[in-house]
């Protein structure tokens, strides 16, 4: 039985329990996980190259024998083209259910990200000046100890690639061996490194939402700078029709999403459609009343914002933009800061 037949044979609620199992983030990543199953339910298979998903227990153990650890492993599908993935033969080899091996593949497929682009995979290259900062910063502080001029225009991650075994041992001796005052100093320079970092995510988000976005621009979003916690949850249809894509985000997020997003002083609903099958009016009012609630607003009969359940005054704004990408679905992304 290929992968892709496998998937057909059961529906994802009965995956769930087994999938719980597998490790303890994936009811944070329910409804990442429930895109994820559905995705692949929607994809041709492509070519196995010849490669079986081998779902097998497998031991550690000490140089004497002694056991370390058992657990429960699929071969040949963590990071492998999701297309390829679904024309290999599943073979079980544990004394497991077909449920719960499947349960393991897709925790195994989805490891770097839950879509077939692999969004887990992350690019190094840098976007914008923050994590140009926070990139040279880095570069400098690496050639304190590795004892290498430093270039003018540094490529940090290449150079990383480049040093010998010798050469990372002579690194982490000199490191081990930092007086006070650079430990002081590196401290500094880590905690930039950080503000720097977090700053450039804010800035590839924004850019990613204005550039598609035909109601809000940049000064819509410069407050996120000021945060002192930024979370993106995204959501994606993967109905089979266009009229019920709306609901199948509506109905994810009400089973499945589990955060407690009553915590955040502020959500922006960024609503992401097609060029030629725009998000209608109903559809909006559809995901507003189900996410409304979650925030800490209250609602009258009509879904109309009347009041707060929280100590705060939670702040909600909803923005549309055009993606030619999707075709006929939906992608919503919550962005919730406080």
């Amino acid at each position: 039985m290929t992968l892709k037949e496998l998937l057909l044979k059961y529906e994802f609620d009965t995956v769930v329990p087994d999938l719980l199992t597998v490790d303890e983030p994936i009811m944070d990543n329910l409804y990442a996980f429930k895109e994820a199953f559905d995705t692949l339910r929607r994809m041709a298979p492509g070519d196995a190259q010849g490669e079986q998903i081998v779902v097998s227990l497998e031991v550690e153990t000490e140089e004497d024998g002694t056991e370390i650890e058992c657990y429960l492993h699929a071969s040949n599908c963590e990071g492998d083209l999701w297309e390829s993935s679904l024309a290999k033969e599943v073979v079980i080899e544990a004394d497991i259910t077909e449920i719960r091996a499947l349960a393991q593949i897709l925790w195994h497929i989805t490891f770097f990200g839950f879509t077939p682009e692999h969004e887990g995979y992350r690019s190094h290259e840098i976007k914008n000046k923050y994590e140009r900062k926070a990139s040279l910063l880095g570069y400098h502080q690496f050639c304190n100890y590795a004892h290498i001029k430093p270039k003018k225009n540094p490529t940090d991650w290449e150079l990383r690639c480049s040093l010998s075994l010798d050469d990372w041992d002579i690194y982490h001796a000199r490191e081990a061996h930092r007086n006070r005052a650079k430990r002081m100093r590196d401290a500094r320079q880590d905690r930039q490194i950080e503000k720097y970092k977090r700053m450039g995510k804010i800035q590839r988000l924004i850019d990613s939402i204005v550039a598609t976005s035909w109601d809000s621009d940049y000064a819509d979003y410069k407050y996120l700078f000021g945060t002192k916690e930024l979370r993106v949850f995204e959501f994606y249809s993967r109905a089979t029709s266009k009229e019920t894509r709306a609901q199948y985000i509506v109905d994810n997020f009400v089973r499945y999403f589990n955060e407690d997003l009553t915590q955040y002083k502020r959500t922006d609903m960024v609503i992401s459609s097609g060029e030629e099958h725009g998000v209608t009016f109903l559809e909006m009012h559809s995901l507003c009343t189900a996410i409304y609630p979650r925030t800490g607003l209250i609602l009258d009969e009509e879904g109309h914002p009347v009041g707060h359940s929280t100590p705060h005054k939670p702040e909600y704004h909803v923005h549309f933009a055009t993606d030619p990408d999707l075709g006929d679905d939906l992608y919503v992304r919550l962005i919730c800061s406080r």
